[in-house]
């Protein structure tokens, strides 16, 4: 019980000091949603992830774009939504369209 408090308070702590989910989940060895709920029981909101596509996040979500991948899939793959993964493909074809 006090390993697992001292740990979500770690986890409080990371949030605040403005880690991403998913980075707080790489640190500590856990599911994303896991993640979220101790954040959401701590009435504490993560950071998002940044949206710059220069991103290592976006440019894998890119990368698996071009392989043909599914949005759905690499939405689950990256514990992202769907419609992220929807906005950086459309940031990512009007950049490509306006370097033509």
């Amino acid at each position: 019980q006090i390993e697992i408090a001292h740990r979500n308070s770690a986890i409080v702590k990371s949030a605040k000091e403005g880690h991403t989910i998913v980075e707080i989940a790489e640190i500590f060895s856990m599911n994303p949603r896991r993640i979220m709920s101790i954040l959401k029981s701590a009435r504490v909101k993560a950071k998002r992830p940044v949206h710059a596509l220069e991103s290592h996040l976006c440019q894998a979500i890119i990368q698996d774009l071009n392989t043909g991948l599914k949005q759905s899939d690499i939405a689950r793959k990256y514990y992202v939504s769907r419609q992220y993964v929807s906005q950086i493909k459309i940031k990512y074809e009007s950049l490509k369209k306006t370097d033509e």
